[in-house]
């Protein structure tokens, strides 16, 4: 759709194109996102929000942009708030605790481990001799 396109390649076009094709703000891309996913992932992307200037960015995101990874890149929101110069600690945290299985991390439950064992209580330390 040409919005998706827009705010990929030319974003500030968007509010130009968006007033003579008003209807594409409800079309999803090849890759089944929205326009508000789009946008979420261009924006932590090009690193222009910081969760200390842009809070509301981030804690008024979906779950829906929250939980699904960037088509282009493969990488989650966290990671793409994480990657480059202008990382986001704050951002990454946040983004992180908001959907920690993207890690392995499970609910209160109990943690998944990398191996994909689950274990209601820390790991041993075994022994080493």
């Amino acid at each position: 759709p040409i919005l998706h396109h827009a705010i990929r390649h030319a974003p500030d076009l968007e509010n130009v194109i968006g007033q003579y094709y008003t209807d594409a703000t409800f079309l999803r891309d090849t890759n089944g996102h929205t326009l508000s996913q789009v946008k979420f992932y261009m924006n932590l992307r090009r690193g222009k929000k910081t969760f200390k200037k842009n809070y509301k960015f981030f804690t008024g995101a979906t779950d829906n942009q929250v939980d699904t990874i960037h088509p282009e890149t493969g990488l989650c929101p966290f990671m793409l708030a994480a990657v480059g110069n202008k990382s986001d600690l704050t951002a990454v945290y946040y983004l992180l605790s908001r959907n920690p299985k993207l890690v392995g991390v499970e609910d209160k439950e109990g943690f998944q481990d990398s191996d994909g064992n689950r274990s209601n209580r820390k790991r041993r330390r075994e022994d080493i001799a």
